[in-house]
């Protein structure tokens, strides 16, 4: 089996319960999720090896996220607890024609605004196999750019 080191931003999934519009309840449920949380989370399932280097905040919701990664079995060493806000996105189910919505806020997120060089590539990447990346990390902005390249171009280093 491989080791995994996934990179990317961890977010909340905020959702009305069934099929319900988003307003139409004051009720949402809430997962944790994220394009490589749901990957890393899989992985680990799946009986990988999987850790996760990513940043949250240092908060209830940042360490409700480091609480369900472990559950899931991924190795969170290598997450950050810094900055002040959790990116978020809201998902309004499709039902007959209606087809599903989905709302991202996620500006100003404490992993978009993590410096490009906060990263400890060598101490990440040590023992790992294979990085996930997705092209959603770079699509964020020139900051997680730099840091996505910065993680393709280690591994690459490390073969």
């Amino acid at each position: 089996m491989s080791t995994f080191l996934a990179f990317g931003e961890i977010m909340l999934r905020l959702s009305p319960p069934g099929r319900e519009l988003l307003l139409q309840t004051p009720k949402l449920d809430v997962w944790v999720a994220g394009a490589e949380a749901n990957v890393a989370g899989a992985l680990a399932r799946l009986g990988h090896d999987v850790a996760f280097a990513s940043v949250v905040p240092d908060n209830d919701l940042g360490r409700a996220a480091l609480t369900y990664l472990r559950g899931a079995g991924v190795a969170t060493a290598g997450i950050q607890l810094r900055g002040d806000r959790m990116g978020l996105y809201f998902v309004t189910s499709g039902a007959g024609l209606r087809a599903t919505e989905v709302i991202y806020d996620r500006a100003g997120s404490s992993f978009a605004e993590m410096p490009s060089d906060a990263w400890d590539w060598d101490t990440l990447l040590h023992g790992v196999d294979r990085l996930h990346l997705s092209g959603i990390t770079p699509a964020l902005g020139p900051v997680p750019a730099a840091s996505a390249i910065a993680a393709a171009q280690a591994a690459a280093a490390r073969g």
